[in-house]
């Protein structure tokens, strides 16, 4: 996973191999990085006198990340005397009541958050069901079709010429190169590379914003790195590929973590890993190589994780908001047909 320095816009170039000893290291990270509990159990069970039949009845006062949260916070109801039952609810777990006991249950579980030093569990993060395969379909067919594109020279077009990131070119008002120069691969080993480790942070940031919000902020990103990028950089210094979009994405899950964690109210070292497993990943994967643009990945990241600072403030049901994930694939779609119509035009 690299993004590639191009020795000149006309000149031939090559790129480097050198990931695929990291696998081992990567996988074992994601492992122990991004697993997080699920509510699996789909039976209803009852704490306290709450009946089963009555479950059409009942409402919901909390949602939890996994069922051993919920488990928690109803026997803390049943200490109190408010019958609770537990019960799959959308993509989490839900802690539910009689409607007469609802103001009480919840006046009791802020009052449990505040004595333990709790972060309220309505706001605790859901992992969202596995994307679909047409997420992961999506990025290949993109970044297939221009790697085709531009090594048979498709339309009498010159892509790598014309959507290579220059810096000099790209600061004098070619905006869209930041964006373009991320569809754009050297070689079959630089785009299998960028489409498995993009395919696997894709997904995971799926789960995480869901399938629209995580490729526009993807995209938008990697175009922001692209556009630091070229801030360090002499005019002449051109880069391709989607790696920086993709340690971008690594970053964005770095941020949102880290946030969740912190908003806990409890702190200790460990509260710390998401960042310190994203930088570890930027290091193994994105610091070496012979052409790789490092600085690219490096800019990529932080702007990754400035993106998921910012969205892990953001207090919106992404397991339900669909309009909402349909808007932002419309934008992030609309931001890369437009870029290479600038192109184009320019």
């Amino acid at each position: 996973m690299f993004s590639v320095v191009l020795p000149s816009p006309s000149a031939g170039f090559t790129a480097f191999g050198g990931g695929a000893r990291n696998g081992i290291l990567v996988l074992a990270s994601l492992t122990a990085y991004f697993t997080c509990d699920r509510a699996v159990n789909h039976t209803v069970d009852k704490a306290g006198s709450v009946e089963h039949g009555r479950q059409d009845d009942l409402v919901v006062v909390r949602q939890f990340a996994s069922r051993r949260q919920a488990e928690q916070y109803a026997l803390v109801l049943t200490a109190m005397g408010v019958p609770s039952s537990i019960a799959p609810h959308k993509t989490c777990t839900g802690l539910f009541v009689a409607p007469e006991d609802a103001a009480r249950a919840i006046a009791e579980l802020w009052a449990y958050d505040r004595e333990n030093g709790e972060r309220p569990q309505g706001k605790q993060p859901v992992r969202l069901p596995f994307p679909r395969l047409e997420v992961a379909m999506t990025y290949w067919a993109i970044l297939l079709f221009f790697f085709a594109a531009a090594r048979n020279g498709a339309f009498s077009y010159a892509w790598v010429d014309e959507g290579a990131a220059q810096a000099g070119l790209l600061l004098e008002g070619q905006w869209w190169r930041a964006v373009t120069a991320l569809c754009l691969h050297v070689d079959v080993a630089h785009l299998l590379s960028n489409l498995v480790f993009g395919t696997v942070f894709l997904v995971l940031l799926s789960q995480v914003l869901g399938a629209g919000a995580a490729g526009l902020s993807m995209v938008a990103a990697g175009a922001a790195g692209n556009v630091l990028n070229a801030y360090v950089h002499a005019p002449a210094h051109t880069s391709i590929g989607a790696s920086t979009a993709i340690f971008a994405a690594v970053g964005l899950l770095a941020a949102l973590r880290q946030v969740w964690r912190l908003d806990r109210g409890k702190f200790s070292m460990r509260d710390w890993a998401p960042l310190a497993g994203g930088a570890t990943l930027l290091v193994f994967l994105g610091l070496g190589g012979g052409n790789t643009d490092i600085l690219a990945h490096v800019m990529g990241f932080g702007c990754g994780i400035t993106a998921g600072f910012v969205l892990a403030r953001r207090d919106w049901d992404r397991s339900s908001d669909g309009p909402l994930q349909w808007k932002c694939a419309g934008a992030a779609g609309s931001l890369l047909a437009a870029a290479w119509i600038a192109a184009a035009i320019a």
